[in-house]
């Protein structure tokens, strides 16, 4: 019997994909791509400079939706859609067909819609029943004319409106420049007072978005349907609504793994995978099963990487990863290296290399 649970993030670690992004750029004209960016650029600002205890990361995928309806999008279109343009990471499919095989519990928990989320999981062998993500039903919504045509008139103004540019260490709309500042209370403006006043503001009060503790939260779910604990849990995530499932996963003794992470992603994790590849996601799985979290620490070191005892796997483990490894690109690092700068620069380098960069500076 498996001895670790795997949970891992969607887009990313499963997918090149950012789903959100990928539905403003192809129904949302003109400029549906510039649209995304600018509110994730404010979702950031909400997150990272506000704090405020009860956002969640990722409501970018909330704000957008009345946008949605205002372009006539259904349900239906966004699964068929979401099912088409899935786009898998190299060798996820052989990666958790032979994870599968090991009968490890595997859960997919992300910020995605479900539309997206179990088209990947469907892909990859998952049960939907493991799958938990930001649950969308945009049909039972209706939208007046008039609205509709608000919505677009809001659209082409937030699309229009200067960058939202976040100097580092800012903590305060004080510490933001003075165009900025403007962008952002126009943005308030739109958010959080005429939309919500809005009848479809009824989907910024209805629709979670899983991001920040509503991941932390799924992840103890998660444990508890399959009887495992924390400290045997293997957690995998690349962004900044990863952070606390990272962070609960640590303080309960389990590996919280960045995969071709962003900043924020790094700095939570233990380790640090930059590949273009799944299957160092397979190995250091079963490396953890077979002999434990500080084996796999013991390898992301580059002191003791050489000499570990966890090298040595039974060949029926050993051979399919190996082959699954060969001719890609596989780093491995200590989250709290010295050199976490530079790790810092080729996970993004990485993520950006594979997910398109449009995609990652987004995501």
């Amino acid at each position: 019997m498996p001895r670790v649970q795997l949970v891992t993030n969607c887009e990313g670690p499963l997918a090149h994909n950012d789903n959100a992004f990928e539905l403003c750029r192809d129904f949302l004209s003109p400029r549906g791509d510039r649209f995304f960016q600018q509110v994730n650029r404010y979702d950031d600002y909400l997150a990272e400079v506000l704090k405020k205890p009860e956002y969640q990361a990722g409501t970018a995928l909330k704000l957008i939706l009345p946008f949605f309806k205002a372009a006539g999008l259904t349900n239906a279109q966004i699964a068929a859609y979401s099912s088409k343009t899935v786009k898998l990471m190299p060798g996820a499919e052989a990666a958790y067909r032979f994870m599968h095989g090991r009968n490890f519990p595997i859960f997919e928990i992300s910020t995605s819609y479900r539309q997206f989320a179990e088209a990947v999981g469907l892909k990859l062998g998952f049960d939907s029943a493991h799958v938990f993500c930001t649950e969308l039903d945009l049909d039972r919504y209706p939208l007046s004319s008039a609205e509709a045509a608000e919505l677009r008139r809001l659209q082409t103004e937030i699309t229009a409106a200067p960058d939202i540019e976040l100097p580092p260490g800012a903590a305060s709309l004080a510490d933001l420049p003075g165009p900025v500042q403007e962008v952002v209370g126009k943005f308030d403006e739109i958010f959080l007072e005429k939309i919500p006043a809005m009848d479809i503001g009824a989907l910024y009060r209805e629709v979670n978005p899983i991001g920040g503790s509503g991941k932390a939260s799924a992840l103890s779910h998660s444990l508890k349907m399959s009887g495992f604990e924390m400290a045997e849990a293997v957690y995998v995530g690349d962004s900044l609504t990863d952070v606390q499932a990272f962070e609960a996963v640590r303080a309960g003794g389990g590996l919280a793994i960045s995969f071709n992470g962003d900043r924020q992603a790094v700095a939570a994790a233990e380790v640090v995978v930059a590949a273009d590849t799944a299957w160092p996601i397979a190995l250091l799985t079963a490396i953890c099963d077979l002999w434990g979290k500080e084996d796999v620490l013991e390898i992301a070191s580059p002191e003791t990487r050489q000499k570990s005892r966890a090298l040595v796997l039974p060949e029926e483990v050993i051979e399919p990863i190996m082959m699954g490894l060969q001719g890609s690109l596989f780093n491995l690092y200590l989250a709290k290296s010295p050199n976490r700068e530079q790790i810092i620069k080729e996970s993004a380098a990485m993520r950006a290399r594979l997910r398109g960069q449009a995609v990652a500076d987004v995501s």
